[in-house]
């Protein structure tokens, strides 16, 4: 059976009302699981300034020199 965000509460309740004690156990563990995955950030929360610092270790001296690639088009 495939459940759809359309699928109601009370339909959900009986549905996990009708799974063995042992099923009931791994619904509660994925619900507690994205409970408290929910609370580390928020879902489309821009990245906070400075995250990237320290990443780009090495950068050659000419990196903002034109490219010969690009010639034809300068």
């Amino acid at each position: 059976m495939e459940l759809t965000v359309q699928v109601g509460f009370e339909e959900l309740l009986s549905l996990i009302k009708k799974l063995p004690a042992e099923q009931k156990t791994i619904v509660k563990s994925v619900l507690e699981a994205i409970e408290t995955d929910g609370d580390t950030a928020p879902v489309n929360s821009e990245r906070p300034l400075g995250t990237m610092k320290g990443l780009v270790v090495y950068m050659s001296d000419d990196f903002d020199e034109p490219l010969d690639d690009f010639k034809d088009y300068m």
